[in-house]
């Protein structure tokens, strides 16, 4: 009995100093970090700055401020401003090319209206299209187009795509069991060259692209193969409508819809049709986001505080909108030492000597580096509206389509949406989001024109792709039928279809806002940003964001330089 007792003290002795060592409370902070926006690029930063922190034995405090007071609220009105939570994103190299015009192409878009094909423009929101912010955007965006480093630029975004694409399969290889499960859990299928032996299978780094009602629809999709082989992609093809229903069979009714037999019983596509077999993946941030920010309070433990008061080393604090900055007045360079809220109150720091460092990331909060102080590149917003569509299902039915899942893009006249579908606790969900129009520097509404009217296109792409589900949310056939809006508002009323509309703040060039800030044409000595992102932010961020710390760490690496010169903050049209 006493060996016992004193083998399970010695076991208690060694718990305990393991929990010590891996959480020690009165180790002192090295570091605190103070991150401006909670969507995808906040939690991104918190991730990379706690990694590197481990590397160099430093025990650091990471302060996240929201604007937002959740992430979910109401579906009534508009819902939570932040962008990522309520979208269904993918994962791609050229997601971020899809927002902002080139040149005299914005101009000849803004002329049309956004239920046209290729329109962008929309007329029942006041202010829209004749803001300062917005002139000097399509200013902006005029000059550039004749700008003869487009292509550069282009090309650059692309390979910080594939770097990105890499980042989030390291993120999964390298993670724990806890952060696996987060990403399994949130429908993390990568975008990567497939490491199955297989010939063509789902959820192994390639997906189907569906292309329909766009002619020479073929065209159209070699073009976007011949982009992916430049970067190394050496496995697309286009699909047949038999090699598609081979690899996802729930996609039979849209290649018997959109393809013809020919003379020897083959089905071919007709013109305006194709499908493409691409590199490309997804994530569910709605699902990603409130498990990944558990995940961080939990690795990185807590601290014993000046006042003796045991404090969580990682915070997301909701509510808490950033007005404006606090610079050190006895600083020789310009340094922060806080920030003020919209309720009136301050966070100031109160140990000059902790090493503080502010990271900006506002994603679809337009205009908020200029707001604050910094320079800031022309910017606007792009409203983007998103339907996420929840069936349940019979309990006959349960096993019938609990291994259905897959994601990909469709495409159509002048609308490209992200998309994923899949068994999700016991019901179908279907998430896509897609299609924008020019918004300047307004908050875009559910009940405005542009949202409902794009919600009923989506769902009628839905119904295109995936009758079978729509007629099951309808309880009648729905197959070869236009939806009305009528039909949509009564899903949404049956708490079937959740509508949202919010926006994206983009530069003028398209091109991200990485590094360093600049306030009255000094730079900011412990201040950087990651934002401008537009629909490329869940896709681009990891890469983004080692590329922003790079500009604290200093990198002679010639991509890292160009990178950081296309976006820089200062930057101008000329």
């Amino acid at each position: 009995m006493k060996k016992a007792i004193f083998f399970m003290l010695t076991c208690l002795q060694g718990f305990s100093g393991f929990i010590f060592a891996n959480n020690p409370l009165d180790v002192p902070i090295n570091n605190k970090t103070s991150i401006v926006g909670g969507g995808i690029i906040g939690a991104l930063e918190s991730y990379y700055a706690y990694k590197d922190a481990q590397k160099d034995g430093a025990k650091i405090c990471i302060t996240i401020y929201e604007k937002g007071n959740s992430f979910d609220s109401s579906n009534k009105g508009q819902s939570s401003t932040n962008t990522s939570y309520n979208i269904v994103p993918s994962l791609t190299i050229d997601e971020i090319l899809s927002v902002v015009p080139r040149g005299s192409e914005l101009v000849e878009k803004l002329a049309v209206l956004f239920s046209q094909p290729g329109g962008i423009r929309v007329d029942d929101v006041t202010g829209v299209n004749d803001s300062e912010s917005a002139i000097n955007f399509k200013e902006a965006v005029s000059v550039y187009g004749s700008d003869k480093n487009h292509d550069d630029r282009t090309l650059s975004l692309l390979m910080l795509g594939k770097r990105s694409m890499d980042l989030w399969q390291q993120m999964y290889d390298e993670g724990d069991a806890e952060l696996k499960a987060i990403l399994e859990a949130s429908n993390f299928n990568p975008c990567r060259e497939p490491r199955s032996n297989s010939n063509k299978i789902l959820h192994d780094g390639y997906r189907i692209d569906l292309i329909y009602g766009i002619p020479n629809a073929q065209k159209r999709a070699l073009n976007m193969q011949a982009d992916y082989e430049k970067l190394g992609y050496n496995n697309c093809a286009i699909l047949s409508p038999d090699e598609v229903i081979a690899i996802d069979p729930y996609l039979a009714d849209f290649c018997h819809d959109h393809s013809d037999v020919d003379a020897n019983m083959n089905c071919t596509w007709k013109n305006d049709s194709v499908a493409l077999w691409r590199p490309g993946g997804c994530i569910d941030t709605r699902a990603f986001l409130p498990k990944f920010y558990s995940y961080m309070r939990k690795i990185m433990g807590q601290y014993r505080d000046a006042n003796d008061q045991i404090q969580d080393c990682f915070q997301l604090q909701f509510g808490s909108e950033v007005t404006a900055i606090e610079f050190d007045s006895d600083s020789e360079d310009r340094r922060i030492i806080g920030l003020k809220f919209s309720n009136g109150t301050y966070q100031l720091e109160k140990q000059l000597e902790i090493d503080s460092r502010y990271i900006f990331c506002p994603g679809e909060s337009v205009g908020t580096l200029q707001n604050l102080g910094f320079s800031e590149p022309a910017y606007a917003g792009f409203a983007g509206a998103s339907l996420l569509i929840s069936i349940p299902l019979s309990k006959d039915l349960i096993d019938t389509y609990k291994n259905f899942s897959h994601c990909m893009e469709v495409h159509n006249e002048g609308i490209v949406l992200a998309w994923q579908a899949r068994f999700k606790e016991n019901s179908i969900f279907i998430g896509v989001a897609g299609t924008k129009a020019f918004y300047g520097d307004k908050e875009p509404n559910k009940e405005e024109a542009f949202a409902k009217n794009r919600n009923l296109v989506q769902l009628n792409m839905i119904n295109h792709v995936l009758p079978e589900f729509i007629s099951s949310a309808y309880g009648y056939n729905t197959k070869g039928q236009e939806i009305s809006a009528e039909e949509l508002s009564s899903l949404e009323n049956k708490g079937i279809a959740r509508r949202w509309v919010g926006r994206r703040a983009v530069a003028y060039d398209g091109f991200p806002t990485i590094g360093f800030l600049y306030c009255n044409n000094r730079q900011v000595s412990n201040a950087r940003c990651t934002t401008h992102l537009g629909s490329g932010g869940v896709s681009f961020g990891p890469g983004a964001v080692f590329i922003s710390r790079c500009s604290e760490k200093g990198s002679n690496d010639a991509f890292v330089q160009k990178i950081l010169m296309y976006a820089d903050s200062r930057r101008i049209a000329e």
